[in-house]
Formats: structure tokens, sequence, C-alpha cells
């Protein structure tokens, strides 16, 4: 898929530009992974234009990462991210015609550089918060609407902004547990919707080398 090229293409980029900082930072041991899975909740999607007065509703869905960060003092952090998320729709509404069901998903890659300040770096607890910026390469695909066949699928390239609070617990030996939230914004927006945007509810692992 045209999505997926894309997607590859902009994550090498990503790793290409953070490799050689991160190699010194394997070097002095400040180098960490983070794995985080949950979630996710996508609000609803007005449309614009032609399709004012319309609206698409998500069921739950979730949202699984991997990052890859370095230290750079004791509180502040940078991080190389790369996320899948994907969530069904539930129903199309129309102002004056109620709502129908609808079967089909949107589901995005995000490729995301991050920065995270730790205000409590060292101690067992460890809050933190940070922000991000980077693209989505989404697919939305409409299969049906009240149970009528559309076969409906597109693909965009766009920003992707992202903010996060969360903490962990430092189990010794660089390890660490914890959950984040996470808010996510995609500037998807066209001339029949408005932009799309997540909240994201994850437990993560991370460990350092």
């Amino acid at each position: 898929m045209n999505y997926l090229t894309k997607f590859a293409a902009t994550a090498a980029m990503v790793v290409a530009m953070t490799a050689p900082a991160m190699a010194e930072e394997v070097r002095s041991g400040n180098t960490y992974f983070r794995l985080s899975g949950g979630a996710l909740v996508i609000d609803d999607v007005d449309g614009k234009g032609a399709a004012a007065g319309s609206k698409i509703s998500f069921d739950t869905g979730w949202v699984v990462s991997g990052a890859v960060g370095y230290n750079i003092n004791s509180q502040i952090a940078v991080e190389a991210e790369l996320t899948y998320l994907t969530a069904d729709f539930d129903t199309i509404s129309v102002t004056g015609l109620g709502s129908v069901s609808a079967d089909g998903d949107l589901s995005s890659f995000l490729t995301m550089v991050n920065a995270n300040f730790h205000p409590m770096a060292g101690n067992s607890f460890d809050p933190y918060i940070g922000a991000g910026i980077g693209m989505a390469f989404s697919q939305l695909s409409l299969d049906a609407v009240g149970g009528v066949p559309v076969g409906v699928s597109t693909d965009s390239d766009d920003l992707a902004l992202q903010g996060n609070i969360g903490f962990d617990m430092n189990l010794g030996n660089g390890k660490k547990v914890g959950a984040q939230y996470r808010y996510i914004w995609t500037d998807t927006s066209s001339n029949t919707a408005d932009e799309i945007t997540g909240h994201a509810l994850t437990l993560n692992f991370t460990a350092a080398f």
C-alpha cells in the first residue's frame, strides 16, 4: 500500500537523523527503549461544506508503539517513536435524519520525534510530561453504511502533533513500568471533514542500556 511505503521512508529518515546522537549515548549508557500498548478513543468527526451536519463516531480502538531515546541530562530526554493505531467506525449521523451503523475503520502509522521532561528524575516514582511532532500516514476504509455496501478507501499523509503525561516506577537495573495518557492531533482537515483527534491510554515498559 502506498501509505505504508511512505511510512517506511519517513521512519528510515527519522532513524538516520537520530542515529549519530544515539550511538554516542549508547557508549555513555543513557540510551533506552520503550514499548507501549493500550486503548484508543477517537473523538467524533464533524463534516464540513457539503457534509455539514454529519458526524462520524468510532468504537474504542487500540494503539501500540515503540520508541528509542536518550537522556540529554537527568531531566530531559528526546526520542524517536513509531506508532500504529486503529479504530472501527460506530455510526454516521446526520442532523434531522438520525444515525445509521457504519462498517469500516481508520488506521494510522505515526512517526514522531518527542521531548520529555522528568522533574523528579532518579526517584522511584518518575512522573513526566512531553510533546512530539511528526507525520501520520492514515487509511480510511468505509465498507458499508446502514448495511449498504459502499467500498470507499482513502489514504492521506498529514502533520501530526501529540502531548503526553505519565509516570514510571523504577524497578532497578534501568528498567521501568508505567502508564501514559497521550493526546494525538492529525491535520486531516479537508473540505468535507474536520481534523482527527484521539486519546490514548497505555501501559509502558522501558529499559535502559
